[in-house]
């Protein structure tokens, strides 16, 4: 078969919602804004504690970054347990060991309930290295034993290619998140609670009740949840968003699946290498695809993404026998300051939660967002609550990731505004988009396949960044704080809420 280029095996396998658009007044409960993980866990919740809820998705439902999850359902965070116990002590460190495995089984929980079929399976986890020392292996199992997580020191790692060691989690999970948050979906809906699909949010405004405004339609609500990915704001409102995206790096991250034409690794693996590489294996009724994922770098660089799909690629062939790649596709994912995504209410806005900062490891953290927030919402008390609390500071363990985060970005605002890539339109090839100044004016122009020229403001309309060219998603990235927009300027991703400014240019 061809090759899938930025469409994941999750929406190529998946059935086709069908929940009608916003188009009239609605009042509920509670609001909550993206229909991924965290907006969907936390709605159904809600609706079985006996609250209406409404769920408006700009796309369809998991048509967003959870369409392109790779679904590892893990207690082992990104940053590792040895990392998080020296940033956040013995006590918190249990806690977010904790939250990671109740994730798990509130999924499991789900799955069982409601008979989902998505194929849902518990697997091993193992964090392997290829040639690293064995010290720091055996440093990072003891001390997730010490936090009481599961984990043996182990030389023996199920992969056909050589590996040093590893480290083995038992117990995880794995599944089709599209197929679980699509079943999630049916059951929110109905009996006074709603799902929205093909409905952006405009604007958000009140305070408690709030309303939710779209092109078409409005809900209004006494709570609000903004679950999508990173807040979506508008600065002059919301300058306490805007403050949590700066303790925000955005980052993109790439995925293959192969067919091999030997049998497919069972578990899921990660490595310790610089970028990391993560895989997995998913078999549904046709096939049995390894997914691997990796070749990590901040949103907005000026990289060659299609390069990053090559070495990916080159790194599967090398180390398993592969019959054909059947998909590619990349996701966006933000690393917070501390290692730990930020999850609560809004620090100036009462009854207005966010849940951001999932450092690549959204299913989990995105279960844990929708169990905390409706928890919060419901008045109930979590023991999670100050671990995940957005206006939490961490001096010493952020301080210096702060400064660096954000120097970058003054970097970015100042000098990308000297920066083109061609100096007249004939340069732009077909299907490609570049940066040029006309008239004075930075602007981001894309030739699409017939040669008709797409003028747009090059200036991100989130916080006055330059855009840059995606050349494997055909996307206008900032590198600021990663809202990105299509090849005609349209928001894909927040924080951004409004277009690329629309341009005109003489054609050639």
């Amino acid at each position: 078969m061809a090759v899938s280029t930025s469409k994941s095996v999750w929406q190529d396998t998946a059935t086709t919602t069908a929940f009608s658009p916003l188009t009239r007044p609605v009042t509920v409960d509670v609001a909550i804004a993206g229909g991924g993980i965290t907006g969907l866990t936390a709605a159904l919740l809600l609706k079985r504690a006996g609250l209406s809820v409404a769920v408006v998705e700009a796309l369809t439902i998991a048509g967003g970054v959870t369409a392109y999850t790779t679904a590892h359902i893990s207690e082992v965070p990104d940053v590792g347990y040895k990392t998080l116990r020296s940033t956040f002590g013995e006590s918190d460190a249990r806690l977010a060991a904790d939250a990671r495995r109740a994730a798990i089984e509130r999924i499991a929980q789900f799955v069982s309930e409601a008979q989902i079929d998505c194929q849902f399976e518990r697997v091993t986890g193992y964090l392997y290295a290829e040639s690293d020392d064995d010290s720091m292996l055996e440093s990072e199992a003891q001390a997730a034993r010490g936090l009481g997580v599961d984990a043996t020191f182990s030389t023996a790692v199920p992969l056909p290619f050589p590996v040093r060691a590893g480290v083995v989690f038992p117990n995880q999970a794995q599944f089709n998140a599209v197929s679980y948050l699509q079943a999630l979906a049916s059951l929110v809906d109905g009996d006074g609670s709603y799902v929205f699909e093909r409905s952006r949010v405009l604007d958000v405004t009140g305070s408690s009740p709030y309303q939710i405004t779209t092109e078409q339609g409005t809900v209004t609500a006494r709570n609000v949840i903004l679950a999508t990915h990173t807040p979506i704001h508008d600065i002059a409102n919301m300058q306490d968003l805007y403050l949590l995206t700066t303790k925000l790096t955005p980052y993109r991250s790439y995925v293959v699946a192969a067919q091999l034409r030997s049998p497919v690794p069972t578990g899921q693996f990660w490595d310790t290498m610089e970028p990391y590489h993560y895989t997995r294996n998913y078999t549904n009724a046709q096939q049995n695809w390894l997914i691997v994922g990796g070749e990590d770098h901040k949103t907005g660089e000026d990289v060659d993404a299609l390069e990053r799909y090559q070495r990916l690629e080159d790194y599967v062939r090398q180390r398993y026998e592969v019959e054909s790649i059947d998909y590619r596709w990349s996701a966006q994912w933000y690393e917070p300051i501390d290692g730990l995504p930020f999850i609560g209410k809004s620090l100036a806005h009462d009854h207005l939660y966010v849940a951001t900062g999932f450092s690549g490891n959204g299913i989990s953290f995105g279960t844990i967002a929708g169990m905390l927030l409706s928890d919060q919402i419901l008045g109930r008390e979590n023991p999670w609550g100050k671990l995940y609390d957005p206006g939490r500071i961490k001096p010493l363990a952020s301080a210096q990731q702060f400064v660096s985060q954000n120097l970058q970005v003054a970097a970015h605002f100042v000098g990308d505004r000297f920066q083109t890539d061609v100096e007249t339109l004939d340069e732009i090839p077909r299907g490609e988009g570049r940066r040029i100044k006309l008239e004075n004016e930075q602007l981001a122009v894309y030739r699409d396949d017939v040669g008709e020229l797409h003028a747009v403001s090059a200036v991100c309309t989130h916080a006055g960044c330059i855009v840059n060219w995606n050349n494997a998603e055909k996307s206008w990235d900032c590198p600021c704080h990663g809202g990105r927009f299509s090849c005609t300027g349209n928001v894909l991703n927040g924080p951004p809420m409004n277009p690329l400014d629309a341009k005109t240019v003489d054609r050639p």
